[in-house]
């Protein structure tokens, strides 16, 4: 049997969506696990003193024309969200709520193409609750 591969990841995190897009395609192809692990990369930020390069005028700049030709480059509908930065401790929590019901991956899905694809206000708990539904309801 094969180790899954951990995906670590951030839903406010423009590449983590890209690459997220990207490993899907893999493990459509093949026999790959993927094992999605959740990780705040602001707190990591925090933790080591590193301001984040979204902030910093030049890089922010860099960052957004980089994700839109990967994006681009890759056929990957991408949008770069209008609300950033995006509070995603909540959104993170739920990573772990939708495990426990059965529905991660739909609920990891769901987020991402709302912050990324749709350009949605996620700081907002009412866009929350619409998106992030069980598909069942």
């Amino acid at each position: 049997m094969n180790k899954p591969i951990y995906f670590y990841f951030d839903f406010v995190s423009p590449y983590s969506f890209i690459a997220h897009k990207l490993i899907k395609r893999v493990a459509q192809k093949s026999s790959i696990k993927i094992e999605y692990r959740p990780v705040l990369v602001g707190g990591l930020h925090n933790l080591n003193g590193i301001k984040a390069p979204a902030f910093i005028p030049s890089k922010a700049r860099f960052m957004i024309r980089d994700c839109k030709m990967v994006a681009e480059n890759n056929k990957i509908k991408f949008r770069f969200n209008s609300y950033f930065p995006i509070k995603s401790l909540n959104l993170m929590r739920g990573v772990f709520v939708s495990a426990e019901d059965n529905f991660k991956s739909y609920y990891i899905d769901k987020v991402f193409d709302a912050v990324w694809q749709d350009g949605l206000n996620m700081n907002d708990q009412n866009i929350i609750d619409k998106i992030c539904k069980k598909p069942w309801y």
